[in-house]
């Protein structure tokens, strides 16, 4: 199988398989990043001369930019076992030239041994469990690692590992006593969600938080609690830690009590109506208030949400009283603009599912074409907060939760057939670049010869890698 050197959104270049087949492949050219939501966070907190390990690097699609957060007085350690993905990866750290990534050719479990890694389809579905094809690989121990490379202070452990993480743990013992990293650790592999691994970490004096959707901000997860469909991974942090990122305005260690009184209400509404959006309000009988005073109350809850004035701590209390107070409305009197605010209210929280069904509903009755817009809202895509209505908001409402909708019912469209009609929505003038992109994938992936569209051959800064739509490498692509 031949190779593509694919670039992020953030400058990283990744070489990948030239596979569509391959899951970092077909992502990389769709979302021109990786599909999890916890890269974003880690942009914002990693600094220079940190100190990281990636457990189960693969293609590097977090190690490649941590290299480059850390600097070079930092370093990263990336444990990649299976041969074919650590070559390209080796490849993609001299074309970034990330001189302080270090490349370990081993997997990590409770001891060390040699083992049989199993190759799954696409190379993030390897693993030391199942059977198939397989290569024998070395397996190690983080306490051994600890021993052998004598590390100074380890700033942040990212274990994604294909069901091995609580084998790892049991193996970190010695680590975790000289440690005190934050740890990032894949809680759901496929449909199976790991009760136990929260656990596993609260017994070594962890506490876990979950990240939420819309801000970087680590909150708190109480072990055994029910998560969203979507969460894949959670984290990790000894009390020293976990108050040093609350200082960095990265985690939230307690929620303070807080109440909506008519101050708050008043400074809500202002922010709302100063929106670049809320002109379209005007025509409404009370422009951009409410009538419903529930409904008001979450609006003005979701505002403060978005208010830098505030703490983060004031904030997140507000984004869950938003939620608390709109979701048990939509279930008995939902409206277009309503279930277009709780989905985004409810993505910002960190409910994803909740969302996608809010726009599933959005879109139902879009097909119904029974669709009113009656009262003030919040556009269920963020990045419609800065998109010119123009002469048309219900086109603008429409394209906001159709493309929301898109890019949040799945972590990719190469694991799900999309609930959109892509050929339609690509025609729509706000439609996204990455939603033309979507298309001509799925069709591509699906064994079409499709030919790339102008939009795929025209450089933007949300289209990074036009070189290699217009030189037709993408598989199945044709340049016209």
């Amino acid at each position: 199988m031949g190779q593509l050197s694919l670039r992020m959104a953030d400058g990283t270049h990744v070489v990948v398989p030239s596979s569509l087949e391959a899951i970092t492949t077909y992502v990389i050219l769709e979302q021109e990043k990786w599909f999890e939501k916890e890269p974003a966070f880690l942009s914002n907190w990693l600094k220079p001369g940190m100190t990281a390990l990636d457990i189960g690097a693969n293609l590097g699609v977090y190690s490649l930019p941590m290299a480059r957060m850390v600097g070079p007085e930092g370093r990263v350690f990336a444990y990649e076992p299976a041969s074919e993905p650590r070559r390209l990866l080796a490849l993609s750290k001299a074309k970034n030239g990330a001189a302080n990534l270090h490349l370990v050719d081993a997997a990590l479990s409770d001891s060390v041994r040699d083992g049989r890694l199993v190759l799954g389809a696409s190379s993030e579905l390897n693993s030391l469990d199942g059977d198939g094809p397989a290569e024998t690989v070395r397996i190690t121990s983080l306490d051994s690692e600890q021993s052998l490379r004598n590390w100074g202070p380890i700033d942040f452990v990212k274990i994604d590992a294909e069901g091995e993480e609580e084998r790892i743990l049991a193996g970190a013992t010695a680590f975790f006593s000289e440690h005190s990293p934050l740890v990032m650790f894949e809680v759901k592999a496929g449909a199976s969600q790991n009760d136990r691994l929260p656990s596993a970490f609260a017994d070594k004096g962890f506490c876990i938080y979950r990240l939420l959707g819309g801000a970087p901000l680590l909150v708190p997860a109480q072990t055994g609690e029910p998560l969203d469909a979507y969460e894949l991974n959670l984290f990790a942090a000894k009390p020293g830690r976990a108050a040093a990122l609350a200082r960095d305005g990265m985690l939230i260690e307690t929620i303070p009590q807080w109440d909506l009184d008519d101050a708050a209400r008043g400074k809500a509404q202002a922010l709302f109506e100063a929106q670049p959006f809320a002109p379209i309000f005007a025509a409404l009988s009370g422009g951009a208030i409410a009538d419903d005073p529930v409904y008001r109350d979450a609006l003005a809850c979701y505002a403060l949400w978005h208010s830098p004035e505030l703490a983060w701590p004031v904030r997140y209390a507000a984004l869950k009283r938003a939620y608390a107070t709109l979701e048990p409305l939509c279930r008995t009197h939902a409206s277009m603009p309503r279930l277009s605010t709780l989905a985004r209210i409810a993505s910002d929280l960190g409910h994803r599912n909740v969302a996608v069904n809010a726009l599933r509903l959005v879109a139902d009755v879009l097909k119904g074409g029974k669709g009113r817009i009656m009262e003030p809202f919040w556009p269920a895509r963020p990045r419609f907060d800065h998109v010119a209505p123009g002469t048309d908001p219900v086109g603008w409402f429409v394209a906001a939760a159709l493309e929301q909708l898109e890019l949040s019912a799945s972590y990719s469209s190469c694991f799900a057939a999309s609930g959109v009609d892509l050929d339609w929505l690509a025609k729509q003038p706000l439609a996204c670049t990455e939603i033309e992109r979507r298309r001509i994938l799925q069709h591509a992936r699906a064994g079409q010869k499709v030919a790339v569209p102008s939009r795929l051959l025209s450089a933007a800064s949300d289209h990074v890698n036009v070189k290699a739509w217009r030189a037709g490498a993408v598989p199945n692509t044709i340049v016209r």
